[in-house]
């Protein structure tokens, strides 16, 4: 299990990296017939939208850490290593939507000079449920934040009214709901924990998750 998680987080970024590679070459090669530009994007709100392209498959990251950690034989809670991976796979195919939306504006899909993955986020030893939940809403709350920047960047400046509106309608939508759903799982967990922690979190694992 572990093996194969982390050769599915070594697989994003090399499919992210080949991507932008491929779309350069196909950039310069359209150069050498004459440049094109449309829909551009000014400095400020592109390097937001880039900044953001990272930051989502980071998050990826982190949550398929989580998965991988309760998929453990050792803890073994499958409701949460499910929830994990689903987590993990959204915020890729965010990531990979955004990606989608540089390269219709004409952009390139990550900003190569600073593209970089974050492999370092650990697991705290001793991790529950709650806990890891805990963390999740704090790392949506940190995406959120991050998001309502790249809003800001981008309407000040050249006002890209279009990007703004996108990620306020797609993106924001989502993460408020996805925040409140994991302060609904968090309040419940801690009232079913109350009286007998152990039992439980396997009976919300089952029955929640």
């Amino acid at each position: 299990m572990m093996k194969s998680i982390f050769f599915g987080v070594v697989a994003i970024a090399v499919a992210i990296l080949s991507f932008s590679q491929e779309t350069a070459q196909a950039q310069e090669q359209a150069g050498a017939t004459g440049d094109y530009k449309w829909n551009g994007i000014d400095d400020q709100c592109l390097t937001a939208l880039h900044r953001q392209i990272n930051k989502e498959f980071d998050a990826s990251i982190v949550y398929l850490k989580y998965a991988a950690y309760f998929a453990q034989e050792k803890v073994n809670l499958p409701g949460f290593e499910k929830f994990f991976f689903h987590a993990a796979g959204e915020e890729r195919e965010h990531g990979i939507k955004l990606i989608e939306y540089a390269l219709m504006r004409g952009q390139g899909p990550v900003d190569k000079a600073s593209f970089n993955l974050d492999y370092t986020y650990q697991v705290p030893p001793g991790t529950d449920g709650e806990s890891a939940l805990r963390a999740a809403l704090k790392k949506e709350e940190e995406v959120t934040h991050s998001i309502r920047g790249v809003i800001k960047a981008c309407e000040e400046g050249s006002n890209d009214f279009h990007l703004a509106d996108y990620l306020t309608g797609e993106y924001l939508d989502e993460q408020h709901k996805g925040q409140r759903e994991l302060a609904e799982k968090i309040v419940t967990l801690s009232k079913m924990k109350k009286s007998a922690p152990k039992l439980g979190e396997f009976l919300f694992d089952k029955s929640h998750m």
